[in-house]
């Protein structure tokens, strides 16, 4: 008996078709847990006491966390729905400050790219209408030089005689021993004190440069009275010598306009030596009148479209940097907590039908494979036992009339010369009627009347029997039970015709 139980094989297909015929009651169980897990989260959310919104792990976002080697990584972060919410806020004023800051940054090159256009303006009127630059003929340039010593003390510098248009100022180069570093760097902080003017090369820079006398400058040369001050500056050059003298360059395209800035000059010498008489003698004299050398004008062009071409790509330079400007802002979300309840609800409810459908299939698979039941025809491993009808294919399916046709017609022909026929079950005969009628019917049909149905236990009435059948059930019959009641049979050397599943 135990060798038919170990070679008995599994139908996954029937196993299958078993528990699909329980999906009512699966489901059942998959519900009932399933209101159960809600109901307990839903406890625990509304009736506890305890707020939602601080429960872990309630909300997932991305978080730029910062590696050993240096980079940044986008990691994903749990947190409770309140802790979600500082971090948002964090992020929002942030992202403000952020925003504020290129705003300004913004502000501040937008700002500097407009007074480079108005510095490019003002060069290409200048260049426009730029005298030397304009000019085809041949300039001319008077250079006058000032010398002023203090009132009530001897100057030992004098005002040497010049030979005219052969005038250079000399200036005195001293040899000087290597200093260290840090003398240079001292000798460099007296440079710079150095190269600001005196009060008195201020004041006579000022006054040359004052509106009165731009004006009359632009008048003696025929220009328009709102000439730029570099235009004028162009004409009309004071250059500082040291502290106490300086000169004056005045250029024009003709001797003529040279002499005409001259007598603006003179009206200009007077009111400095005026406005200075109580501090300062000056000195002044004429020390060179000639042409322009054509190498200085080109320079000059050269010089001012470099500088040209300087603004032009410095105002390309802080509109790159103006697109450039860096606006890293975090991301900022917004969760619904009405929303997480409820996926939460539906999480556990979910979750819950899913645990119970699980454990349901698992107990029914158990009781499939453990009840000890017959389940399948071909777990009756005799060779010589035939099967003469299979009405039910299982305890869920629908009778087969074919099934019942082929036994009814089975019978008539294998108990044609039987006097008396007995039907053997381990099953009550009320959970076989369907086919014992069949067989009473098929054998009346024969004119056999001896019709019997007895337990295997009856060896008396299975012994005196002509014919055997043996009557059992799928998915209700023991499978041991049965195996034992045909291993019974054979012991006493009795045919069987057949076994029809009811």
């Amino acid at each position: 008996m135990n060798q038919y139980k170990e070679d008995v094989e599994i139908d996954l297909v029937r196993l299958f078709k078993y528990l699909l015929s329980k999906s009512r009651m699966l489901l059942l169980i998959g519900l009932v847990f399933g209101l159960a897990s809600l109901s307990y989260k839903y406890y625990d959310v509304e009736l506890s006491g305890r707020s939602f919104a601080d429960e872990p792990n309630l909300v997932s976002y991305e978080k730029n966390v910062k590696q050993p080697n240096g980079t940044v990584k986008a990691e994903k972060q749990k947190a409770s729905y309140n802790q979600f919410l500082s971090e948002m806020e964090r992020r929002e004023k942030n992202n403000e400050v952020q925003k504020s800051l290129a705003s300004y940054e913004k502000a501040t090159i937008n700002s500097e790219i407009k007074v480079l256009e108005n510095e490019l303006k003002e060069q290409q009127k200048y260049m426009e209408n730029s005298v030397l630059l304009n000019s085809d003929k041949v300039c001319f340039e008077a250079v006058h030089y000032y010398l002023a010593s203090e009132k009530g003390v001897k100057n030992s510098i004098k005002l040497q005689p010049v030979i005219k248009n052969k005038y250079v100022p000399a200036v005195p180069q001293v040899q000087t021993a290597k200093k260290s570093k840090s003398e240079v760097n001292d000798d460099a902080e007296i440079i710079k004190l150095e190269d600001k003017d005196s009060s008195l090369i201020s004041f006579a820079r000022t006054l040359l440069y004052t509106d009165k006398f731009k004006n009359e400058f632009s008048s003696a040369l025929g220009l328009s009275e709102d000439s730029s001050d570099k235009l004028i500056e162009e004409l009309v050059t004071i250059n500082k010598i040291d502290d106490i003298s300086f000169s004056i360059s005045l250029k024009a395209t003709t001797r003529d306009e040279v002499l005409k800035l001259q007598k603006v000059l003179t009206q200009y010498d007077s009111e400095l030596t005026a406005f200075l008489k109580n501090e300062y003698e000056i000195n002044t004299d004429e020390i060179s009148f000639a042409k322009v050398k054509p190498a200085y004008v080109e320079s000059l062009r050269e010089h001012e479209n470099q500088k040209l071409n300087s603004l032009l790509i410095r105002i390309e330079n802080k509109k790159e940097e103006l697109n450039d400007v860096p606006l890293e802002l975090e991301p900022v979300s917004s969760v619904d907590l009405n929303k997480l309840k409820l996926k939460k609800y539906a999480i556990f409810a979910f979750g819950g039908l899913a645990v119970g459908l699980f454990l349901a299939l698992g107990a029914f698979t158990c009781v499939y494979l453990f009840d000890g039941r017959l389940h399948d025809p071909e777990n009756l491993m005799f060779d010589d036992l035939k099967t003469l009808a299979c009405v039910h294919d299982s305890s869920y399916s629908r009778a087969n009339a074919d099934e019942i046709q082929k036994l009814n017609e089975s019978v008539e022909v294998l108990c044609k010369d039987k006097k008396s026929v007995t039907v053997v079950s381990t099953l009550n005969e009320s959970e076989i009627v369907n086919v014992t009628s069949v067989i009473k019917d098929a054998l009346a049909a024969n004119g056999v009347s001896a019709f019997n149905i007895v337990k295997p236990q009856n060896m008396k009435s299975i012994s005196e029997a002509d014919a055997l059948i043996l009557a059992e059930k799928i998915d209700r019959s023991k499978l041991d039970d049965v195996i034992g009641e045909i291993v019974q049979i054979k012991n006493i050397k009795k045919d069987i015709l057949g076994i029809v599943f009811a």
